[in-house]
């Protein structure tokens, strides 16, 4: 068994080793004009897709064998100080999609900053509804209706954007879905976060989040990328430097190539999101291509990725021991109750004394 354990190690390190270097950057954000770069539904059947296809059914297929070596645990690699965070993920997750959320709004923008809301009575009470999703958010007060309002601005940006801008955006349905069924917590749950009958579905929450999330990713893959290289190219125009291979020498690794070789890693990331196969392990993948960008752009790169990196915090974290029947520790509503009830005994202690 401990042999395994290590070839499971070393089959993994391969995989990180030598998965193609990507560079997550949303192009539209950082493109004036990438309105004038359509998305060519065309090329859905040219061969960079078909290599994306193949390469994300061959990422799950190494990750099923994986865990099958792993005996079958689908949360491997398991790190024993990992669940202690589990608890705190709803708050995490509230308030990162809260600080990007309120940095769309005071831009007048819906969701992303691409989105720009026309500067009338109904852009503005679509930022206005922004900054009541992020108070609801971040301060926990009837934060599952906040929440559903997150899910309806979703669907807004669908019926003023278009669909596949609101598929864009299926990260926000997936963080307003597992808010909405997780609750907030850290508030008293009676008086701020009523609906009890979601409780029930607590256990579908992880998964919708991780699902819609996948969802997101794969779509900018080929609304940015596969589908759309001329807006990746005009993008590395501005940014050359995020041409790692060219950089380095390899002239035939030309922009057009680079472009479509970081939509086929997104795709695979996303398809294995979506798959669920050891998601810890996607997740650890995720952090170099996702976090790379970051020094080199302006703040919009870090404040839009927020909903992201909370993902990827919740996902980590995440197990479902604590979650559905929470045998190995209380959560963090129990240990505030607890020290709020100890309070008082002690004070009352100290008086006597």
């Amino acid at each position: 068994m401990q042999r395994r354990m290590y070839l499971v190690y070393l089959l993994v390190a391969a995989l990180l080793v030598l998965a193609p270097p990507s560079a997550a950057a949303h192009e539209k954000w950082f493109v004036d004009d990438h309105e004038a770069y359509p998305v060519r539904y065309e090329l859905i059947w040219s061969l960079p897709v078909l290599i994306g296809v193949l390469v994300s059914a061959a990422l799950i297929g190494a990750l099923v064998v994986l865990r099958r070596l792993a005996g079958g645990d689908n949360l491997f690699p398991r790190v024993w100080f990992l669940r202690r965070f589990d608890p705190a993920a709803p708050v995490v997750i509230a308030i990162q999609a809260a600080i990007a959320i309120i940095y769309t709004a005071v831009n007048l923008r819906l969701l992303a900053v691409n989105m720009v809301l026309p500067g009338n009575a109904l852009g503005y009470l679509l930022a206005a509804a922004q900054l009541a999703v992020a108070f609801s958010l971040i301060s926990g007060l009837w934060a599952r209706a906040g929440a559903a309002l997150l899910l309806l601005l979703v669907l807004a940006a669908g019926v003023l954007f278009g669909p596949l801008a609101m598929l864009e955006q299926s990260i926000f349905a997936g963080i307003g879905l597992y808010i909405a069924l997780m609750g907030r917590g850290m508030v008293d749950p009676d008086r701020f976060e009523p609906a009890p009958a979601l409780d029930r579905y607590r256990p579908l929450a992880p998964t919708l989040l991780r699902v819609l999330a996948g969802l997101s990713v794969a779509v900018l893959a080929f609304s940015e990328k596969l589908l759309n290289p001329e807006l990746g190219v005009a993008f590395l125009r501005e940014y050359p430097h995020f041409n790692v291979a060219r950089t380095l020498g390899l002239a035939w690794f030309t922009d057009e190539r680079f472009v479509l070789a970081a939509g086929v890693v997104e795709l695979a990331i996303g398809a294995a999101l979506i798959a669920g196969v050891l998601p810890r392990l996607v997740i650890f993948a995720m952090f170099v291509p996702f976090n790379l960008t970051i020094p080199f752009l302006p703040a919009t790169e870090l404040l839009g990725h927020l909903p992201i990196f909370a993902v990827m915090y919740v996902l980590t974290f995440h197990n479902p021991a604590l979650r559905v029947d929470a045998p190995e520790g209380p959560t963090v509503e129990d240990t505030v109750a607890e020290a709020e009830g100890a309070a008082p005994a002690k004070r009352a202690g100290q008086a006597a004394s």
